[in-house]
C-alpha cells in the first residue's frame, strides 16, 4: 500500500472531482471505467513537458491506494479516497481540463470531503518538515508512518 498526496487546482478540482461526471461519451472507455466517476489525473504528456517523476509514481500507484487530496486554492487536505480503475486517455483531458498535461486519469473511489485538516498535522504525523506542502502526485516513502495516517483520517 502506497499513501499519496494529492495537490489539486481549483479549476480542474471543480470539473472532475467536484462532483461525478458523465464518461458515457467516452469511445474507447476500458469496460473497468465506470460511466459516472470522480476523476483525477496525472501529468505524464511528453509533449508538453518532462514528467519522469510523475511516470514513476504513476508505475507505483496501484489501485486501492489511500489518497489525501491537498486543494491548493484552501492549503488544506480537504478529502480522501482510494485510487480506483486507471486509464491512459486524452478524452478526459480534452473534454475537461482544456487539454492540459494529465493523460493518465484514474477514479477517485470513496471519495469523502469531510476532511479539514492543516498540511502541518499531516506533515507532523509523517515526520516532514512543518512548512512541507506536496507539489504534483506525491508518494509518501515506506519508511514513513503511513498508517497512522490512513487510521487517523480513517481513508
Amino acid at each position: 500500500m502506497n499513501l499519496w498526496l494529492v495537490p489539486v487546482d481549483e479549476p480542474s478540482f471543480q470539473q472532475t472531482l467536484a462532483e461525478p461526471i458523465d464518461l458515457s461519451d467516452w469511445d474507447d472507455r476500458p469496460a473497468s471505467f465506470p460511466e459516472r466517476a470522480r476523476v483525477w489525473g496525472v501529468r505524464t504528456d511528453p509533449e508538453q513537458g518532462s514528467w519522469e517523476r510523475n511516470r514513476r509514481n504513476l508505475e507505483r500507484m496501484e489501485r486501492g491506494d489511500p489518497l489525501l487530496i491537498y486543494r491548493n486554492s484552501e492549503s488544506r487536505y480537504t478529502a480522501t479516497g482510494r485510487v480506483g480503475p486507471m486509464a491512459h486517455t486524452e478524452h478526459v483531458r480534452d473534454e475537461y481540463w482544456d487539454g492540459g498535461p494529465a493523460l493518465d486519469v484514474y477514479v477517485v473511489e470513496g471519495y469523502d470531503d469531510s476532511l479539514d485538516v492543516e498540511p502541518e498535522t499531516v506533515n507532523r504525523l509523517l515526520g516532514y518538515e512543518e512548512s512541507f506542502w506536496p507539489q504534483g502526485l506525491w508518494q509518501v516513502s515506506d519508511d514513513r508512518p503511513t498508517d497512522r495516517v490512513v487510521q487517523k483520517f480513517d481513508i
